[in-house]
């Protein structure tokens, strides 16, 4: 049989006698019995005896009632408890065993077999208990040492409940008081956070903007698991992205403005050279006396080469307009006087008092000014628009650009 140390605390050494015979005939060793039969014992015992089971009468000499139980739990508190009562403590045990005790037998029917049984059920329980504490410590090792920022939750209200040592780091917290009872949309409170409701769902691949408790921004991406076994709880793992974003943005910047040079360059060429070339061609041109009967043909020749040099301009100038080498703002204003100067459509630009040039610093400049030269071509070839109102402002950190139009009919 598996060895089993069993501890019998009880003051009657005559019904003590018996449990050990009767555990003895079951097959339990003599020598894993141990027999005593008051409080000051149990302390001493502790130093050599570790017990797997416990059978405890209440009512021992320094002891009785609830308090039994509380002090012998409280030394030995590995161990299950099976607590032995007579027909008018039943009561008491049963409110014992709701407390946390393995079982409890009456004396007057204790027998071998349902010794055993209890004995047994309380070993198992044990091998339970010493599985799911090893389960939790190494889920709470887990969850505390891991690299990746994690809180757990409150599902319904998002209130942070835990949090591991990468989150305090994520959030500038001191300590996890810092964090603990906080609803986690205090840190995300631009338009693009998630609301409680949509945080609902298992994961979002979104970047969030997550404001930490030092006012520091990260780009986050936020996963959100409910706990199977926990009501209401959820387990939140968050992904900092700050770097990988401004790794991508400056790969970005540098293609732009290798792209931006290379337009600038080939824009200088056309206009600079064939432009130039073209330009005194048709001086040249201008200078030749057509013979008879060739006027027409040089007329010909004349207004292609001046519409080749409209066209080329033209390409120059879409390729980079020189306007917004002043700024975005700046080619807004030249591109509205320009359309407003040719009479056919009004066209109203409002910008905001906050919108300044810095505005535009992490903007492709040259593709938003391209994306606003065609909703406006568009406006102009499709709706037959008279007015056009253009509002631009920036909203939590974002760009906004309006277009509204007044069409005939």
């Amino acid at each position: 049989m598996e060895e089993v140390k069993i501890l019998i605390i009880e003051d009657d050494a005559s019904f003590a006698s018996l449990l050990q015979n009767q555990l003895s005939m079951l097959g339990y060793s003599p020598y894993d019995l141990v027999h005593i039969d008051n409080l000051a014992e149990a302390q001493e015992i502790k130093l050599e005896f570790e017990p797997d089971v416990i059978l405890l009468d209440l009512n021992i000499r320094d002891s009785s009632g609830i308090e039994t139980y509380e002090k012998i739990n409280s030394v030995f508190k590995e161990a299950p408890i099976v607590v032995l009562s007579g027909m008018d403590d039943r009561n008491l045990a049963l409110r014992i065993v709701a407390k946390g005790a393995q079982d409890y037998l009456l004396k007057n029917e204790i027998n071998g077999g349902a010794l055993d049984k209890t004995i047994k059920y309380g070993m198992l329980r044990k091998t339970f208990q010493v599985k799911l504490s090893e389960s939790e410590r190494k889920y709470k090792d887990l969850f505390y040492n891991s690299p990746q920022p994690m809180l757990q939750l409150v599902d319904s209200t998002k209130e942070i409940s835990y949090c591991n040592q990468a989150a305090l780091k994520l959030f500038d917290a001191d300590n996890a008081s810092n964090l603990i009872g906080v609803n986690l949309m205090r840190f995300l409170p631009s338009d693009r956070s998630l609301t409680p409701n949509e945080l609902m769902v298992d994961s979002t691949n979104e970047l969030q903007v997550l404001h930490s408790l030092k006012g520091n921004v990260r780009m986050v991406q936020v996963t959100l698991n409910p706990l199977q076994e926990e009501k209401d709880a959820a387990i939140c793992l968050i992904v900092d992205k700050t770097e990988e974003q401004a790794f991508e943005q400056k790969k970005y910047d540098i293609i732009a403005q290798a792209e931006e040079g290379e337009k600038k360059k080939i824009a200088r060429e056309l206009h600079d050279g064939i432009g130039q070339q073209l330009v005194l061609l048709n001086l040249l041109l201008q200078n030749i006396e057509a013979k008879e009967g060739e006027q027409a043909s040089l007329d010909n020749i004349r207004q292609l080469l001046q519409s080749s040099i409209q066209e080329l301009r033209e390409l120059a100038y879409n390729l980079l307009p020189p306007a917004l080498d002043k700024g975005f703002v700046n080619a807004l204003e030249r591109f509205s006087h320009r359309i407003n100067s040719l009479g056919s459509v009004v066209l109203n630009l409002n910008l905001s008092t906050a919108l300044t040039e810095d505005s535009f610093i992490n903007v492709d400049s040259f593709n938003l000014y391209r994306i606003v030269q065609e909703v406006l071509n568009n406006a102009l070839k499709h709706s037959k628009a008279t007015r056009i109102d253009i509002y631009v402002e920036v909203q939590n950190e974002h760009l906004v650009i309006v277009f509204r139009t007044l069409s005939i009919g």
